[in-house]
């Protein structure tokens, strides 16, 4: 795996095909009444995430990406049409889960976080997300985000996919829907006990997990998890540029989307480096 100060994982080439592979894993979409697009919906979904991988403008997009995805020139107000879309922030979270997905497959888990966090726009308007993170050797990725934020438990059911092994979060998530959830996923929710809230059957059950000095010890590395939070900070900036909160969210997930595919390319380009090392040393031998 590629160092994160490496300068391939900013190639914006290497992350056009990082697209093309997630793409191939995304069902078509269903055939709805009125007029269609006039092109896939699923490539405006490419070029929105490469605008945000990119740190373009709408009219950079335009100018510098629109091309390479669609083969011609999108109008910028054709990408801002498709960012104000719920459909598009929704593909753009398909998209994240699949990536987290390849991610699994080609890292070792240590364990899972579960945290939300808020970005604000220039208005001072808040925009909300939860993100489930696994904690691997060397790295920490998302793989799965939810917008949802009316309860405890839809959240936690849309960005947790199913697995193994122990799930951490902090006294937000003590709450029985949400610790059934995690345990019919197939987790073991080590979650730090809200002092105000006991019933339930799910939370007594998460309580004796908790209590044991193993799973305590192991809560207090739950902070890993918080990385990418602070990398995509680090990267873009506390707040967002944008009107509406739908944008917000798109920009969101798209950055996101940003911060896996850095890591795809970083895990790819490792297993190809090595690939070369080992054919050059064959060579010398014979």
């Amino acid at each position: 795996m590629l160092a994160r100060w490496c300068n391939e994982i900013n190639c914006i080439n290497l992350a056009f095909n990082q697209l093309e592979r997630l793409a191939k894993h995304i069902l078509p979409e269903k055939k709805g009444r009125g007029r269609k697009p006039k092109r896939e919906v699923i490539k405006y979904a490419k070029l929105i995430a490469l605008k945000e991988f990119d740190k373009r403008t709408l009219r950079g997009a335009e100018a510098h990406l629109s091309k390479l995805v669609c083969n011609e020139r999108i109008d910028h107000s054709v990408i801002a049409y498709w960012e104000n879309k719920k459909e598009m922030r929704d593909l753009i979270a398909w998209f994240i889960g699949v990536a987290g997905a390849m991610l699994d497959r080609a890292l070792s888990t240590l364990f899972t976080m579960v945290d939300s966090t808020k970005f604000t726009s220039w208005k001072i308007e808040e925009v909300e997300f939860t993100l489930c993170n696994r904690i691997a050797q060397g790295t920490v990725y998302p793989i799965g985000i939810s917008f949802e934020t009316k309860d405890v438990k839809t959240p936690v059911g849309e960005a947790t996919p199913e697995g193994t092994g122990n799930l951490y979060a902090d006294a937000w998530y003590d709450a029985n829907d949400a610790l059934g959830v995690m345990f019919q996923k197939g987790y073991t929710p080590i979650v730090c006990p809200n002092k105000n809230r006991l019933r339930g059957h799910w939370r007594r059950k998460a309580r004796k997990l908790y209590r044991q000095r193993k799973n305590r010890l192991g809560y207090r590395q739950r902070g890993r998890g918080e990385s990418p939070f602070g990398s995509l900070t680090n990267c873009y900036g506390d707040r967002l540029h944008a009107r509406k909160k739908t944008v917000m969210q798109t920009r969101s997930a798209a950055r996101t989307l940003s911060y896996q595919i850095k890591i795809l390319i970083r895990t790819q380009k490792g297993f190809l480096l090595i690939i070369i090392r080992h054919a050059r040393e064959k060579l010398r031998f014979i």
